[in-house]
């Protein structure tokens, strides 16, 4: 039996409440745009005070557009998702309590004909939504733009305040749209499609051991197979979802079709080119291509047959930290997947090894020993690709190593971590 909240947590909630309601009130007053310019500019504070946010916004920037964007085009697109985030996030507060009327006006529907074509006599649809743009408003927008007579679904996750989730879920619920907790069983998900219901999957997030290992903007990752599943089981077809600002207030709701048979890969495809459509209304503050911290090597989930994660257009950057006069090249960790694409760094005025390969990219670390000037090494290092490093590799790692890669966010693997 669960314990009841105690008293001091009842009370948090009731003031977290409050709060809110407040907020939701005084931002109520303003019009959508400038709910939008408010946010905006508390965006862009949060960009500068955000410091660990905004390590993952970078890192999450550098993996999706390296081989696309120069590092300073990805700073640039760093500050404007912090911008576009909070513009989303305020302006939130006031669409969801717009009526029809007012709700069109501010979001225009393109490719309004993708949803028609999508519904078949008896099935329903599956919808992949990502975490883009103001997706409150979205949630109202969905059961207006399907066609009458259809039941309309969505996959929630539970706010951790019992008073905000009852009023978020109330919000929801009287637009018609049916909330399904997260962790509903597939088979009843696939039922109320199968049945001719429109069911939302927020389909942009780590779906760790449960997930498929595919590549996700040319990186190795476990992504949902929940879309492709749902669609196979039902007979149904797959849709994608964008919501790019178009301007403070207004948003462009976008419908994409899936070409082909609905096989998890063709759908990370999909959700892709959704992102795309704006990566400035993405909300990258999730570490979607997060390192194990207990395995850093390992990559959770199950690697999909016909994968080469060899052929991985943007493996995982590992650096093998050596000391000068090493006589023969160590044994390298293996990565699951092997993915693992290998730099050796040396200290300043080592000679080259004769075992090293003609090819291999070597750094020179030219500081010191302590935290801090191996943490200036990294960086370095770090920044002379858009790609960012991933892990650091040595035989024997001191701990100053060890605490300049846990400062840095990337993983540390040590020979007994593999050689067993």
């Amino acid at each position: 039996m669960r314990k009841p909240p105690s008293l001091t947590r009842r009370l948090q909630w009731r003031l977290e409440y409050a709060v809110y309601l407040i907020v939701e009130k005084t931002v109520g007053c303003l019009s959508l745009p400038m709910a939008a310019r408010l946010g905006a500019g508390l965006g862009e504070l949060g960009g500068r005070f955000l410091k660990g946010k905004r390590l993952i916004v970078r890192r999450n920037l550098r993996i999706a557009f390296a081989g696309e964007k120069s590092l300073a085009e990805i700073e640039t697109l760093v500050d404007e998702v912090f911008r576009r985030t909070g513009a989303n996030l305020v302006a939130s507060l006031c669409t969801a309590t717009l009526d029809e009327k007012r709700l069109k006006q501010a979001i225009e529907l393109e490719n309004a004909e993708v949803l028609t074509a999508s519904f078949d006599e008896e099935a329903g649809v599956v919808g992949m939504l990502a975490h883009m743009g103001n997706w409150e408003a979205l949630a109202q927008m969905f059961p207006r733009i399907i066609p009458g007579g259809r039941r309309v679904g969505d996959i929630y996750r539970k706010l951790s305040n019992p008073l905000l989730d009852e009023r978020v879920q109330a919000t929801r619920r009287q637009v018609g749209l049916e909330l399904f907790a997260k962790g509903e069983s597939p088979f009843s998900l696939a039922a109320f499609v199968k049945a001719g219901g429109a069911l939302g999957v927020m389909s942009d997030q780590r779906a760790e051991t449960a997930g498929e290992i595919l590549p996700y903007f040319n990186r190795l990752t476990s992504c949902t197979p929940l879309p492709s599943l749902l669609a196979r089981r039902a007979g149904a077809k797959v849709l994608a979802i964008s919501m790019r600002t178009i301007a403070p207030g207004r948003w462009r709701l976008k419908l994409h079709p899936l070409a082909g048979e609905p096989t998890t890969e063709r759908c990370m495809q999909l959700l892709e080119e959704v992102i795309r459509e704006s990566p400035a209304d993405i909300f990258w503050m999730q570490d979607r291509w997060r390192l194990n911290k207990n395995q850093p090597l390992v990559v959770n989930g199950k690697l999909v047959r016909g994968i080469d994660p060899q052929a991985s257009a943007k493996r995982r950057r590992t650096l093998v930290w050596l000391e000068a006069g090493l006589a023969e090249s160590p044994a390298l960790p293996k990565g699951q997947p092997d993915d693992l694409k290998f730099e050796y760094v040396f200290p300043a005025g080592a000679d080259r090894p004769e075992w090293l390969p003609t090819d291999a990219i070597v750094h020179v670390r030219r500081r010191g020993e302590s935290r801090d000037e191996i943490r200036e090494d990294l960086r370095v290092i770090d920044g002379r690709e858009v790609l960012p490093v991933d892990l650091v590799f040595s035989p024997r790692a001191t701990l100053a190593l060890a605490k300049a890669c846990r400062r840095e966010g990337m993983g540390l693997v040590q020979a007994e971590d593999f050689l067993k």
